[in-house]
Formats: C-alpha cells, structure tokens, sequence
C-alpha cells in the first residue's frame, strides 16, 4: 500500500511540475495541458487539471485560460524592476525589432521573453504603463544630448514662436515655427516642429538643430495642425494596422476605410503613403496631394 502510494505521489509531481514547464514557456496550450492528464483518467480530465491548477495557487502561481492557451500571471521567482529597469527592456525589444532575421534576432527574442516571463506584478504593471504611452521617455539614453534636449524641452512649454535653423536631408534650413513635442526612439532624439510657413509638421534631430531661440509674438490660436485623409483598398485595406496617431472615420461597402491622420510630419507620411500604390488615394488637404503628385512625377521622369 505504501509502494503504490509513492508511484501516486511522485506520478503527481511530474505532473505538476510538467504542468508548471508549459507554463513557464508561455505554451500551455489546452490541447497539449489536456494531453498530461488523459492517460488514466480520460473521464475525469477536467476534475484532474482543476486540481492540480489548485495546486499552483497553493504555491502562490495565479493562471488563467485565455484563446485556447493557459497563462500564467505571475511567477514564483519572478523578478521586481524599477522604471529604469522595464526601460531598458523596452529598448532591447525594439532594438530586436530592426535586427535580421536569423541567430542572434531569435536569441535576443527568446531572451526578452524569458525576462516578460519572470516580471512580477508591480514590473506588469510597470511594462504596461510605459508601453501605453505614445512616446516613450527615452530621454535617459541620449545623455550626450542633455543639454539640447533640455533646451528642446523648454522651447515646448509656452506658446511662443521660435526661430530655428537645423540641417535636414543634406541641407541647411531655417524656419519660424512652433516647437511641439520632444520625441524618442531607440535610435534618436528629434525635436517636432510645426512650421508656421506651410503648416507642416517636421521632425528634426536634435543633433542637427545648428539654432534654436524663443521669437517674439504669441502662437496664433486658429494655427491647427494639418488633417491628413486618405482612402485605402484591397488588401490594404484589411491587413492594415492604425498607427496611433490614426482612426478610422468610415468603413465602405466594399470594404475600402476612410483614415483619419494627425500629427504625422509631412515628409515621413508622404513616404509611406507612396508605397501603397493604388490601394492608397489622398484625399484632403489638396497641398498634400499635390505633392504627392510632384513626388510620383518625378520617379516616372527617370524611366522616359
């Protein structure tokens, strides 16, 4: 009797800790959960896998089923980071994102889904937050550019003009203009100016702002930051993801959408925009459209 007691018992533990090892992978899928305990006991499967869930929440390890799949919602060695800390995980995952494909892009994923998997529930929480933001704070990361982005930073605060002179695509310019916002990714620092000259948003590195002073005069407070609408079909149409700064205002009947864009600078969405080809048609304002013209003119002027 006790023989058959210790191959019960320790049958047990492989279970749970076979169990614990799908979840620990993020690939406790149901069908592969189920296949653990259907070996004995096919009539009474889902009596076992509460039991053993049970088992986990003994030991403090919360689960929950989610699209066919069991997710584990914090773990028993899991790891409490600072912001600091989540930060600089956010920039190895979109650091990731740029690498070809191959070895070292499937390492660094597989690492940085190890580290998702030992985030306690205050380092979710801080994930979740940082990651909910439109622009994350990268500001730490460019210490080179304390100074200037501090500067930047100043320049957006009130509702003053400023004059500035930057170097951009080679050349040198110098506008009057509002300063927006700093933005960051995991590559640079840009300064978002809007133009007051032709109303266009720009980005500019900070790095190649040569000027930057407050010029007198107030903002004019009817100065609006252009609306881009634009019509996309097809394929396009049902694959395409929003970025954040869009919303669809309309869905046709036959299945094209209608999108809405703000805050996008003029050059960055003039390029995107061309590569959709004819799934992808400007609609408002006419300035906009017209250059998309001159830009298309141009490319067919090198194949007469």
């Amino acid at each position: 009797m006790q023989k058959k007691f210790k191959e019960k018992y320790n049958e047990s533990c492989i279970r749970i800790f076979t169990l614990y090892k799908l979840l620990y992978e993020d690939k406790a899928y149901y069908k592969d959960v189920m296949k653990i305990f259907t070996e004995d006991e096919n009539d009474k499967e889902h009596v076992t896998l509460n039991k053993y869930l049970n088992t986990l929440k003994v030991f403090g390890i919360k689960v929950k089923k989610e699209n066919h799949k069991f997710v584990m919602l914090n773990n028993s060695f899991g790891l409490n980071f600072d912001v600091d800390d989540v930060k600089s995980v956010n920039i190895f995952e979109h650091a990731a994102q740029f690498l070809p494909n191959g070895k070292t892009k499937n390492n660094m994923e597989a690492f940085i889904q190890m580290m998702f998997s030992r985030f306690d529930d205050k380092t979710n929480e801080l994930y979740t937050t940082i990651n909910s933001t439109t622009n994350s704070d990268f500001s730490f990361y460019f210490s080179d550019l304390r100074e200037q982005i501090e500067k930047c930073e100043s320049m957006c605060q009130g509702d003053l003009n400023i004059e500035i002179k930057y170097l951009h695509k080679g050349q040198t310019y110098k506008n009057y203009a509002k300063a927006k916002q700093v933005i960051y990714d995991n590559k640079n620092a840009y300064l978002q100016i809007y133009k007051l000259d032709d109303s266009q948003l720009l980005n500019v590195l900070i790095p190649n702002i040569l000027y930057l002073e407050q010029s007198s005069g107030k903002v004019n407070p009817m100065e609006i930051v252009p609306t881009v609408t634009y019509k996309i079909s097809g394929r396009l149409a049902k694959a395409y993801t929003l970025k954040e700064t869009e919303y669809v205002s309309e869905t046709c009947e036959d299945g094209s959408k209608i999108i809405v864009n703000k805050n996008e600078p003029t050059d960055q969405i003039l390029q995107r925009l061309i590569r959709y080809r004819n799934e992808c048609v400007i609609l408002t304002p006419n300035t906009l459209k017209n250059k998309m013209i001159d830009m298309i003119n141009d490319t067919l002027k090198h194949y007469e």
